[in-house]
């Protein structure tokens, strides 16, 4: 019997991989999503060394350079190199001419991949890529630019999570708090609970010590990481998968942001705080939470009563609990806490988070705030703000 030619067998081999994406449930991609990048993909990674040494800390810090690179990644790349990181830079995007250059001057290593997996996929390939030495380091970290870091005045994110002495620190949670809806605000129930089913550490910022780095089970996890194209599933596999792997597994973790002091700190706050703060709260994409803010907050007024600024209080936590506390207060955090990320996503949501996120950014001081606002305002200019 005369065998098919070779490249009809080829075809057909690759047959079940390319229809993945029209799996029900997204199935596919789950089961052999890394398999299939590994197999077909991964080829097209492109791997340059950089200028700058090797290091026991590494920091992974994933860009997504759509209009090239901007100065805010330059001040990132600066602040690790200068907390001694050795940058290793990934690129969802193809990198050219000076911004390349750039790179390659000041960092350890550049990868530039395909645009699979989004954040997750990014920090693959920069762990799979630090195989044979990723037990060998005292730190690393994962970083991407969703945030302009670090925010002038803050802490030293960097240190503070080192000095947790935890083996899986990030800047903050999300879902640790049992969640009411906005309209039943007045029931929220300040208690923190790692176990509840969407609690998550932010991927934007992550910490990792060297007793998770030496665990098979870690590199494991990152080779079986089921790439995806859906950015809910990323937060549901990545985000999310990622903190239960490293709560199921038994290793230590925290954030340097505690959300639990959150109802304590609003009740420091002046009324006039009070006030200020909870005609600025950010929201998102959030139409329930915008709504309900838009209708509530203009008839309350914690100088007027004690009962009305328990409510602002109680509306502004049901509210973090609900969108997450670095989406919601950003300006508190850094004031109070010294928070080092502002997330980017708000200037472009709609005009009025756009709006209470550049009167914020206005008040960041020396060139490092002037960058991020100048870039709050070309995002703005941008969507028609």
């Amino acid at each position: 019997m005369k065998l098919p030619p070779l490249w009809k067998i080829t075809r057909e081999l690759k047959r079940p991989f390319q229809q993945l994406p029209s799996l029900p449930g997204h199935v596919g991609s789950f089961l052999f999503g890394a398999r299939f990048y590994d197999m077909f993909l991964a080829g097209r990674i492109r791997q340059t060394d950089g200028g700058v040494p090797a290091g026991s800390r590494v920091a992974i810090y994933l860009i997504f350079p759509q209009g090239g690179l901007l100065e805010s990644h330059k001040l990132a790349l600066r602040y690790l190199r200068e907390n001694n990181y050795a940058p290793l830079v990934v690129s969802n995007l193809p990198v050219t001419g000076e911004d390349a250059e750039y790179l390659k001057a000041n960092c350890w290593r550049l990868l530039e991949r395909p645009n699979v997996g989004y954040d997750f996929g990014g920090y693959r390939d920069g762990v799979l890529s630090l195989q044979g030495s990723l037990e060998t380091l005292d730190r690393l970290v994962l970083l991407n630019d969703s945030s302009w870091f670090p925010l002038p005045g803050s802490r030293n994110w960097l240190q503070d999570a080192e000095d947790l002495g935890v083996d899986y620190a990030a800047a903050a949670t999300s879902f640790g708090i049992s969640r009411v809806t906005p309209d039943q605000y007045e029931q929220i129930q300040w208690e923190f609970d790692p176990g509840l089913r969407h609690f998550h550490y932010g991927s934007y910022a992550l910490s990792v010590g060297p007793k998770l780095l030496r665990s098979k089970r870690y590199k494991q996890y990152w080779q079986k990481y089921p790439l995806t194209k859906k950015k809910n599933k990323v937060v549901r596999r990545g985000e999310i998968g990622m903190t239960r792997f490293a709560l199921k597994n038994g290793f230590s973790h925290g954030a340097t942001y505690d959300i639990r002091s959150l109802p304590e700190v609003l009740q420091s706050c002046s009324n006039a705080e009070i006030n200020k703060l909870a005609r600025s709260l950010t929201y998102l994409d959030d139409a329930v939470s915008q709504e309900f803010l838009t209708r509530s907050v203009p008839g309350l007024d914690a100088e007027r009563s004690k009962e009305e600024r328990e409510k602002l209080i109680k509306l502004m936590l049901t509210i973090a609990a609900r969108i997450g506390v670095s989406y919601v207060l950003p300006s508190l955090l850094h004031k109070k806490h010294g928070f080092a990320f502002l997330k980017k996503s708000l200037v472009s949501a709609d005009q009025e988070n756009s709006d209470r996120v550049y009167d914020f950014a206005k008040t960041l001081d020396g060139p490092e705030g002037r960058v991020i606002l100048k870039e709050i305002e070309d995002i703005r200019r941008h969507k028609g703000f």
